[in-house]
């Protein structure tokens, strides 16, 4: 069993604020320290669950997070700047049986989510096919096109939602409550590796069993995003094939889920050049 783990850093218990978040702040290196913990809880899951190799994609920020001499030896880790980003590794023919989710968040626009965004600070509202969609609903449709069904996610309770719209059969797991955009109730990061380590486990044998399938999104893939403001929203509509609407919004419509999520992350990126 090859398990993929994509390690983000916002939906680690312990961090309800986007501060200690970023690479400067001087809180960073203790939540570098609990996304270690929770990582490694997923690594331990995985094989304890029947895993014959995992690798473990660093996932939050510049992508250069993890300290690998701290995460479980068992695992590779991929770290720095990629094409793919959060999916970079899974695919396509590299032949993963399971991809885990571990420290998610819920979509930019969500009215409670902790550090609710999508990608980056952009984005308000992302949709797929007409449905709102953040990161995991996004990087699942990926990963299904690939045939990699995701078997766990890990965050607050309003990912939890999100998930069980998007994911019904994967494991959710809920290391905090959710009480607003910069705060949470989380438990405590031991009594969360454990629920992770338990959850990573599941997920593997359930994989291992034919109960989990990949996402699917029927054609065409339409991905609609709504930015900032109007000047952010021309910089990512001049993705070809992108068309603007309404006042914010760009909209990508592609034969599959792959090339769909490359105008979407092609748009972000451009996105991300406008001076705020």
């Amino acid at each position: 069993m090859k398990v993929y783990i994509s390690v983000d850093m916002e939906g680690v218990a312990g961090i309800s604020h986007p501060k200690p978040t970023a690479r400067g702040d001087s809180a960073y290196a203790d939540a570098v320290g609990l996304m270690v913990g929770e990582a490694n809880a997923a690594i331990d899951g995985a094989f304890s669950g029947g895993a014959t190799e995992v690798l473990v994609n660093d996932s939050h920020g510049g992508m250069y997070n993890l300290r690998p001499a701290d995460l479980d030896r068992r695992a590779r880790v991929l770290q720095g700047q990629k094409a793919w980003s959060m999916v970079e590794g899974a695919g396509p023919d590299r032949g993963f049986d399971v991809a885990l989710f571990v420290a998610y968040h819920a979509r930019a626009g969500h009215p409670r989510g902790t550090i609710a965004h999508t990608y980056s600070g952009r984005p308000t509202v992302s949709r797929l096919n007409g449905r709102l969609v953040g990161e995991t609903g996004m990087n699942a449709a990926v990963l299904g096109e690939w045939g990699v069904p995701v078997g766990l996610v890990t965050g607050d309770d309003a990912l939890a939602e999100e998930v069980a719209d998007w994911l019904p059969w994967a494991e959710r797991v809920v290391v905090k409550d959710a009480t607003g955009g910069s705060s949470a109730a989380a438990v405590h990061p031991a009594a969360a590796a454990d629920l992770i380590r338990d959850g990573a486990a599941r997920a593997v044998r359930r994989a291992a069993a034919g109960e989990l399938q990949p996402l699917q999104v029927d054609p065409p893939v339409v991905v609609e995003v709504e930015y900032v403001n109007g000047v952010t929203a021309d910089y990512a509509a001049i993705v070809p094939g992108a068309v603007r609407f309404a006042d914010r919004g760009v909209r990508f419509e592609a034969p599959d889920a792959v090339t769909g999520y490359r105008g979407f992350l092609s748009g972000i990126r451009l996105a991300g050049i406008v001076e705020s």
